[in-house]
């Protein structure tokens, strides 16, 4: 690892790399990122209980997610079941914090209007737009600013299948990432009157199995195929040249290409058809989303065929309408809650490198970390 190039000195996550059969993975991950963990688990334990629900009833939900994930995503829960192992905690505390969406937002009528600090604005460009012909894809990490704490890249070695690196809450399967396949994906928060009607494969699990892919088109059937229980943005791209962003719901996903070389996305559908039909609900959270992918898209394309990493950096620290900016600074909301952009993720896709700083709002240098 490297910095690319430090601006202050800020404390990197931590690379944790998991290799071999599934279980055996998952203790590596325990053992080695048991602390942040434990973090993360006091965040949401914290978090579900402000809601005014006991953990005990979020165990209780998360065992039942577990029951259908052993069917459908063996190889994660087994995962999962040597992440509880390492760390010494029961294996639903880790379905739960993989699950955080769904116990946060569907355990109770008052947390189905989801008046939470959630956010991102993602950004990809393709070879065309680059100066040296690689697809870059990056995006902010809008959320509560305590998980920068809980922080960590993933290098994973499977036994088979592509490897993968990915920037995630330790303890959850996948956020940010990309493989040695040469697919990546990002995701941002979106919300509509669909959200909580079904039951559905929690977002990190869907993550980890687009980061399983070897192609472009299997990794948006993963998204297409997986039911869903809350609406989520997807932005998936691939090393050889192209990305589509999926605006998914619960019962429909919603497509947009890249126009011009570039594909860039907040936190409220963008596409014809869903604007139509769907209640947009991200709005009565994310206002700024309005202006945030505007601001990062304009600053992309008036460097349209000379972008760089140092261009998507520029865009993502955009400062314009603080504190509700491209780079959020911390916000207080609701309970106590607080919000910010808790991370820049910086991706070279074609290198199969990865870039991340921690709290960018503040003095922060970013970390590099390769797949190889």
């Amino acid at each position: 690892m490297e910095p690319l190039p430090p601006q202050a000195e800020t404390v990197p996550f931590p690379l944790i790399t998991l290799e071999g059969p599934a279980m055996e993975r998952g203790r590596q991950y325990g053992a080695q990122a048991g602390e942040r963990i434990a973090v993360c688990l006091a965040i949401y334990r914290a978090a579900i209980d402000a809601k005014g629900v006991e953990w005990e009833k979020a165990r209780t939900v998360a065992r039942r997610i577990q029951e259908r994930l052993e069917k459908s995503h063996p190889e994660q829960m087994a995962e999962m079941r040597g992440i509880a192992e390492g760390v010494g905690e029961p294996v639903e505390d880790i379905v739960a914090i993989n699950a955080r969406t769904e116990l946060l937002y569907g355990l109770s009528k008052a947390a189905v209007a989801r008046a939470e600090p959630d956010g991102c604005t993602g950004a990809i460009a393709l070879p065309s737009v680059t100066a040296d012909g690689h697809l870059l894809h990056g995006q902010n990490w809008d959320w509560r600013d305590e998980c920068a704490d809980c922080g960590v890249v993933l290098r994973i070695i499977p036994e088979k299948g592509p490897r993968i690196l990915t920037f995630v809450e330790a303890g959850m399967m996948a956020r940010a990432g990309l493989n040695s396949a040469g697919v990546a994906i990002t995701g941002n928060f979106l919300e509509c009157e669909k959200d909580g009607s079904r039951d559905g494969v929690p977002i990190p699990l869907i993550r980890r199995a687009v980061l399983s892919q070897t192609h472009l088109s299997d990794a948006l059937l993963t998204v297409l195929q997986s039911p869903r229980a809350f609406s989520n943005n997807l932005m998936v791209s691939h090393a050889d040249g192209d990305a589509i962003d999926l605006e998914t719901t619960p019962d429909e996903a919603f497509w947009i290409a890249p126009e011009g070389g570039l594909l860039v996305h907040a936190n409220h559908f963008v596409s014809a058809p869903a604007r139509a039909k769907l209640q947009d609900r991200s709005l009565l959270v994310n206002a700024d989303s309005l202006y945030r992918d505007r601001r990062v898209e304009a600053h992309l394309r008036a460097a349209a065929g000379s972008i760089t990493l140092e261009t998507l950096k520029e865009a993502f620290q955009d400062r314009w309408g603080a504190p509700r900016a491209v780079c959020r600074s911390v916000v207080s909301g609701p309970g106590g809650r607080t919000s910010s952009t808790v991370a820049t993720i910086l991706m070279d896709v074609t290198a199969r490198r990865m870039w991340v700083a921690p709290r960018p709002y503040g003095p922060h240098s970013y970390t590099r970390y390769d797949l190889d």
